[in-house]
């Protein structure tokens, strides 16, 4: 898959401005619905973005709006690093929604979450924001679980780096805000830890999920793809050499997915 034509915007003026990039239909999209998508957080979200890009080009080849964005203090947004948490997370989601109703003149949402992103997009909608459908790839159901691991892997990394040198601001200690190379306030460890992708999903939201075999999740979902053996995955350390890529076999999920959204479209009709 190729990266095909997008507009790349800002939401918002000034140091609150989140980056975006819509990726329109070449001609009519085929509904009224659009498709946000939504990347993972801390070094994931660097690691994804090839990935995410064919993704949203995939689906507006299908006839479905889709725009991608970055949270306030991550990839191309303004902000700091450490000021990402719940509440801003929270509050990019609702402009985001709103930038693709506008500009890409939908009524209908589905929101596509990637791993942790769950977490955040899942206790935005129980909190009485509203999208039409929620879409999870591989999401992260246990939040404490995920930061723990997170630090294991973040002491190792530490651990095989060379001793810094003198004049190289780099450093060792655990205590200096940051995880896997990225900002991670205390607010936003504190949040992650005290969520798991638990509880009602909001009335009249349809969940959808894309899980590796043999995984079960703690929320209804009405419909669930199965990843293919070998598919590229998530947890790749630090590295930013293992970057994601839509492969073929990944292409043809997404390509289902985008096929489902245009049929519950007919439905909604």
């Amino acid at each position: 898959m190729s990266i095909g034509t997008f507009e790349p915007f800002w939401i918002g003026e000034g140091s609150r401005s989140l980056y975006a990039a819509l990726h329109m239909p070449d001609t009519r999209p085929f509904g009224a619905t659009g498709v946000l998508c939504v990347p993972p957080l801390l070094h994931e979200q660097p690691r994804s973005r090839r990935f995410i890009t064919e993704t949203a080009s995939a689906f507006a080849a299908l006839g479905l709006p889709c725009l991608r964005f970055d949270f306030r203090g991550t990839g191309d947004s303004f902000g700091r690093g450490d000021d990402v948490d719940f509440a801003a997370m929270h509050a990019d989601l609702t402009r985001a929604v709103a930038a693709l109703k506008s500009r890409a003149a939908v009524e209908r949402v589905a929101l596509m979450a990637w791993r942790g992103a769950a977490l955040p997009a899942l206790t935005w909608l129980q909190g009485a924001a509203h999208v039409d459908r929620l879409v999870l790839w591989e999401p992260i159901t246990d939040g404490m679980g995920w930061l723990s691991e997170l630090e294991r892997q973040d002491a190792g990394e530490r651990a095989a780096r060379p001793r810094p040198r003198p004049g190289v601001p780099r450093t060792a200690d655990a205590d200096d805000g940051q995880l896997m190379g990225f900002a991670a306030s205390r607010a936003l460890r504190r949040e992650l830890s005290a969520t798991s992708l638990q509880g009602p999903v909001p009335h009249g939201i349809e969940a959808w999920a894309v899980t590796r075999e043999a995984t079960t999740l703690p929320i209804e979902v009405a419909r669930n793809w199965a990843l293919p053996a070998g598919a590229p995955t998530f947890a790749g350390g630090a590295s930013m050499e293992a970057a994601l890529f839509l492969s073929p076999t990944l292409e043809g999920v997404v390509n289902e997915i985008g096929h489902a959204l245009r049929d519950s479209e007919r439905v909604a009709a």
